[in-house]
């Protein structure tokens, strides 16, 4: 009926040629077409009969321009029949089937809790129990078992395995009184219009695939079908609705949405969905809502995860255009291709050019940004991932990277995005995320991830050591003042760098990888120890390797980094050589290689500490401070899912001392965000400027003339006239003066230069929510240039030089035992909106106050200590090893294989002694 109804002449075609038989020829072309293709992908692509293509169902269409296409799709015929007795040789029924246009399509088991079943008892009872080689258990794309609460779903019901939750939220609620919790299925999930969409969008086919593993072991993955859980169906819908609707209300775009899901969400099938149903929107006056979608992903290339889930939206086609550099990503924006995938860091990239063609710049583009983590690429990059960064947290990037002090908010706020839309998925928000995107659009959070089994909790317990160390200045250093912060961290890798503290430590990791992780996950668990610094992440390598082969264990250690200049030897260190991977592996990155049996310890400094998905991965070895949302995303690594990986599995070794922050920093995200939307508070700025002009260091007259002068010398400047910018720096020089002079004590000169600091770091981030009074745009630039004018301040590639002269003392590796999370998240929630530690400056301090501070922090008792240099100089002068070494110093092989394991046997050996 529904052919004839819909499609006439090409049924006419049909009995033309077959006459009586036509029906029989349709069904015979169907039954050899089920042979080689799913039910669903013939209702999809069509099914040809004798050369005439007909549909099986037609979709919703997308713009209103034909009446005839709403017609058709109101022809199709949605039936359900309840207790259908599916096989006449039993008396066994289904709860619910449904059927489009006679073809089974959807199966439902209902149990009822209060009469002693809940949903998984649909799956065992009713489900597994029955003959699955039925045809009703083979056509239909879903399987539902379903209690009065509780929605499992499986698009093969083989196993029990195969069902997955389906559940709205942690506890299902009803939307409507009087109705059951598991509204959501009926009323939304069972809707025709969704229906249609499942077969339409949301279907995915993964063809089957044989893998060849080095042993020549050949691993074969059947095909199977993906169907979105309730929270990748919920998102992409509402968002495309809400885009669709704002733009028939308003004629303009320029929305911005907040995606906040969980890690184990499938949140790159999510923006995939996301994508191809932005994409296919129109307005009540038919015009498509997009021209581009551009979807930035956090990796620093476009890898085979990212690139493999979406080329699983075969029925996009060419539709998606894979940006590997900067030339095909201009080359696509323009020739108008439909979904662009590209990387965050070539961001600024794609503003640039959208904004500087009056062409680009009339395009309808939404960008999907996918989680917007820190790679190592790209001042844009930066920008973009400041939004995602929690305020006043020290980045992981090392020291010779540039960090970028803007955000994407900064940058957007100088353009024109009426015609532009972004959607930002994160699992972790902070008050700058929800400042510029709003309050979440869509939650699905950690604690419904691990409640459903899609993520293991790694948050639960921690082997928790301390690191204390003291350090000593070999020569007199000059008395300037540094950002406390970058000065502490710079002394800390001095001691977490140095070579008899590596090596105990090392000592450590193996002996707890061989009792706790080696014999995991069916003895393929494997480990992820997590540097301070490269340098640090080397000796580890090298420390590690040699251990394993000396105890001659049946694994091998690599070492995942960025190359870069060894700051001793001045020699280039680059990760291919180190791992060996051009002789040992040609062809592939060191992510494939861990993949691989014979490697189960990962030494990571700065990569890999996100958005790296490794099951096998059971331990992690922190010997790096991580707090807030970094201590999340660094240790989240572990939570993969894997058949033979159990919650017991999960190790995670703190040589940091630093369980309580991490533990508080699962606690404040496992519900969702803890944060409110809230804008910044103006009169901050107001209050700082008050403070700065009752000291009464400057007059009016005086700020004024500066401010003139400085404008004055960056216009001439530009022009090549050096006059004005050589009076301005004698003006400098005269308010130098002048500052000491009316300041004479030093702790009131850095009060000042503190409030001026702060004064600019409030300014620039309340701009961008408010106008502000002209008096208030004025000072900015004197608060700003003579924050780094009035002193002497240290620069940090000059600190480093110093810290050459700074040297371990003595320093110890402390077990406090296991440490154990008590708590789950608060349900309160934070309001108020950070910006920057209140807008101060870091404070700052000078290379010697910040080793008193150490001391006085790490006292360390001479009974508990691992004093490092007299071990070193107590080895160095046995005279039989020292005058070995120096007998064979060109001898290489000699150095490596004999002397260097007698000289770390005996390092140990007064360790041993020194208690």
């Amino acid at each position: 009926a529904f052919i004839t109804a819909t499609q006439p002449e090409k049924y006419a075609e049909l009995v033309d040629n077959y006459r009586t038989d036509t029906n029989r020829e349709i069904l015979n072309a169907l039954k050899d077409e089920l042979a080689k293709k799913k039910l669903w992908l013939i209702m999809r692509d069509g099914l040809t009969v004798k050369g005439t293509k007909l549909e099986l169902y037609k979709p919703k269409p997308r713009s209103n321009t034909t009446p005839s296409q709403e017609q058709n799709y109101q022809k199709n015929i949605f039936a359900f029949k309840k207790e259908y007795r599916y096989n006449t040789l039993t008396e066994e029924r289904v709860d619910l089937v449904i059927w489009l246009n006679g073809l089974p399509i959807i199966v439902t088991e209902l149990k009822h809790e209060e009469e002693g079943q809940i949903c998984v008892d649909a799956i065992y009872d009713s489900f597994l129990k029955r003959d699955l080689q039925n045809k009703l258990y083979q056509l239909p794309f879903l399987y539902i078992a379903s209690s009065n609460t509780e929605v499992k779903v499986a698009t093969d019901p083989g196993t029990e395995k195969n069902f997955r939750w389906f559940n709205a939220q942690l506890v299902n609620k009803a939307e409507t009184a009087g109705e059951y919790p598991v509204e959501h299925l009926y009323r939304h999930a069972f809707s025709k219009e969704n229906i249609a969409k499942y077969l339409e969008h949301y279907l995915i086919f993964v063809p089957s695939e044989e893998k060849i593993t080095e042993d020549g072991e050949v691993i074969s993955t059947p095909a199977f079908t993906i169907f979105p859980r309730y929270h990748q169906l919920r998102a992409s819908k509402a968002v495309a609705a809400d885009v669709q609707q704002f733009c028939n209300d308003t004629k303009q775009l320029g929305k911005k949405y907040l995606i906040n899901h969980s890690a184990g969400s499938g949140k790159t099938l999510t923006i995939s969905w996301m994508a191809d149903l932005l994409d296919s929107l129109y307005t009540a006056d038919n015009q498509k809502v997009f021209d581009n979608i551009i979807i930035l992903t956090d990796r620093i290339s476009l890898d085979k995860n990212v690139k493999d889930d979406l080329l699983l939206f075969s029925h996009l086609g060419k539709k998606i255009n894979f940006s590997e550099d900067s030339g095909n990503l201009a080359q696509f924006l323009d020739k108008d291709r439909d979904i662009i995938v590209s990387t965050i860091h070539k961001f600024g990239h794609i503003q640039d050019k959208i904004q500087a063609s009056d062409m680009l710049r009339k395009r309808k583009v939404a960008f999907l940004i996918d989680e917007a983590h820190r790679s190592q690429e790209g001042k844009m990059a930066l920008k973009l991932r400041k939004v995602f960064t929690a305020d006043g947290e020290v980045s992981e990037q090392e020291e010779d990277e540039d960090s970028g002090t803007d955000t994407i908010s900064e940058k957007l706020q100088k353009l024109d995005t009426t015609n532009q839309v972004f959607v930002a998925s994160t699992a972790t928000t902070t008050p700058k995320t929800l400042a510029f995107f709003g309050e979440p659009f869509d939650v699905y959070t950690e604690e419904e991830a691990i409640s459903e089994g899609y993520i293991l909790d790694v948050a639960q317990n921690i082997i928790s050591y301390e690191t204390l160390y003291n350090l000593k200045v070999k020569v007199a250093l000059p008395d300037k003042d540094y950002p406390k912060g970058i000065l502490s961290q710079l002394l800390k890798n001095i001691a977490f760098n140095d070579d008899g503290i590596i090596q105990y430590k090392s000592e450590v990791i193996i002996n707890l990888f061989e009792e706790k992780v080696a014999n995991t996950i069916g003895g393929k668990g494997k480990a992820m120890v997590v540097a301070s610094s490269r340098p640090a992440g080397l000796k580890y390598f090298y420390n590690l390797k040699t251990i394993i082969e000396e105890r001659e264990l049946p694994y091998k250690v690599l070492f995942a980094f960025s190359n870069y200049t060894d700051p001793v030897t001045n020699q280039s260190i680059e990760e291919i050589k180190v791992n060996e991977l051009n002789t040992l592996h040609p062809g592939k990155v060191i992510e494939e290689v861990f993949d691989t049996d014979e490697y189960r310890i990962l030494v990571v400094a700065n990569k890999f500490q996100t958005g790296f998905d490794q099951p096998l991965l059971a331990a992690m070895f922190l010997d790096k401070v991580v707090n807030g949302v970094n201590a999340i995303q660094t240790v989240s690594r572990l939570n993969r899912k894997h058949p033979e990986k159990d919650q017991a599995d999960i190790l995670v070794v703190d040589f940091t001392n630093n369980s309580a922050n991490i533990f508080e920093a699962f606690n404040k995200h496992r519900k969702g965000s803890p944060y409110k939307e809230s804008e910044p508070r103006k009169e901050l700025l107001q209050q700082v400027y008050d403070q700065i002009e009752e000291l009464e260091v400057f007059t009016e007259d005086e700020i004024e003339a500066y401010t003139k002068a400085y404008i004055i010398a960056e216009t001439e400047a530009k022009k090549g006239n050096s006059t004005p910018d050589a009076l301005l720096s004698q003006l400098n020089q005269d308010y130098r003066e002048l500052f000491k002079s009316r300041l004479p004590n030093l702790d009131d000169q850095k009060n000042y230069i503190s409030l001026l600091r702060r004064y600019t770091s409030l300014y620039y981030f309340i701009a961008q929510f408010y106008k502000l009074e002209y008096h208030l745009l004025e000072f900015i630039v004197f608060a700003e240039v003579m924050s780094n004018t009035l002193m002497k301040r240290g620069k940090t590639s000059e600190l480093s030089q110093l810290l050459n002269n700074v040297e371990l003392s003595k320093g110890a590796v402390i077990y406090h035992g296991q440490k154990t999370n008590l708590f789950i998240a608060k349900d309160s929630r934070k309001t108020g909106l950070k910006s920057g530690s209140n807008g101060q400056t870091p404070p700052r301090a000078t290379i010697e106050e910040a080793i008193l501070e150490i001391e006085q922090k790490y006292s360390i008792p001479k009974e508990e200590a691992i004093v490092i240099k007299e071990i070193c100089e107590e080895v160095s002068n046995q005279y039989n090893i020292k005058n070995r070494i120096i007998a064979n110093k060109e001898n290489t092989n000699y150095l490596k294989i004999t002397a260097e394991p007698k000289v770390k046997t005996e390092v140990k050996n007064c360790y041993m002694q020194r208690g």
